[in-house]
């Protein structure tokens, strides 16, 4: 049928775009190998700089790039750290010992004020409702009072789908009763 065409469609365009971004970030860390298959000791300061840089353009993030190089520098600094083999391996460690912590902490800091506000922005297509819904589905499990608001009220699909993550949340909407109208996105995101 050709709805059944166009979720296989839409499928494929996801997982394509996924491993699009697995391969982007592959591309950015290549560079790696070639930094330090040639790494000597009076480069060190170099080779990290650019080896952060390589870690940021990764998505990394400048919290995480900067203790994987910190640690990685006191690393080379205390002699444990002597070829860019065994940088590199230190390097992977790093990676796996961040992604696999367990225990660490998970919760969002909302900060003080309330209530707290949070804005979604993105692409189309990006993930953004559904990322409201899972954080929504967070906050609800743990405790917190959920309302939806849509700022992109002339998208047909948009309410329709705030709706449906609404009521699998149990968060409160805001929308327009009148589903022929499209409020300006301001308007509604004002009244939230």
């Amino acid at each position: 049928t050709r709805l059944g065409r166009l979720i296989k469609e839409k499928a494929k365009s996801d997982v394509d775009k996924l491993f699009s971004g697995f391969s982007k970030t592959r591309e950015n860390l290549s560079v790696v190998d070639e930094l330090l298959t040639y790494w000597n000791l009076a480069d060190t300061d170099r080779v990290l700089d650019d080896l952060e840089e390589a870690l940021l353009v990764s998505d990394f993030g400048p919290k995480i790039s900067f203790r994987i190089v910190d640690t990685l520098r006191d690393q080379i600094r205390d002699g444990k750290l002597k070829s860019g083999t065994e940088i590199k391996a230190s390097l992977k460690r790093c990676i796996l010992e961040l992604l696999t912590t367990k225990g660490s902490k998970t919760e969002l800091q909302l900060g003080f004020r309330k209530p707290a506000v949070i804005m979604i922005v993105g692409v189309n297509g990006g993930g953004k409702t559904t990322s409201l819904g899972k954080l929504a589905y967070r906050f609800k499990n743990e405790g917190a009072k959920v309302l939806m608001a849509a700022g992109d009220t002339f998208r047909a699909a948009a309410r329709d789908q705030l709706e449906i993550w609404a009521e699998r949340t149990g968060s409160e909407i805001v929308i327009d009763n009148d589903k022929k109208a499209q409020a300006p996105s301001g308007s509604k995101t004002w009244e939230a």
